[in-house]
Formats: structure tokens, sequence, C-alpha cells
């Protein structure tokens, strides 16, 4: 079998070969992969401009929950 591979490709057509599956494994998996979100470049590490919005909007939900609860 090894020298069934050896005979028929050259050395670069080999590298080629393997050059080919590795992209196109690449290509097959981004299309594979799961993409739940969509894809988000950032880190949300909670540095935003408004903040305080949230908070108010944290405490109206909370607020709300504590009233249902009674």
């Amino acid at each position: 079998m090894k020298r069934l591979i050896y005979a028929l490709y050259r050395r670069k057509e080999k590298i080629l070969i393997l050059l080919v599956g590795f992209f196109f494994g690449i290509v097959v998996g981004i299309f594979l992969a799961p993409v739940k979100n969509g894809v988000t470049i950032g880190s949300y590490n909670g540095n935003t401009s408004s903040k305080r919005e949230d908070e108010e909007e944290f405490h109206e939900d909370l607020a709300m929950e504590m009233g249902e609860l009674r």
C-alpha cells in the first residue's frame, strides 16, 4: 500500500492534497458549527454607558417580583 502511494504522487502533490483537505475541513467546520446567538466580537465585561438604565430596570423587575410574592 505504501509503495502504491509513494509511486502515484510526488512530494508536492502530497502536500497539496493535505492542504486542500485541511482547508476543506475548516470550511465545513465553519458551516456545521452550532451558532445559537450569532457571532459576537467583544468581552461583555459590563463596561457600558447605559448602566443606570440597567439598574433601574433591574429594580423595577425586582419590585414586580416582590409584589407577586406577597
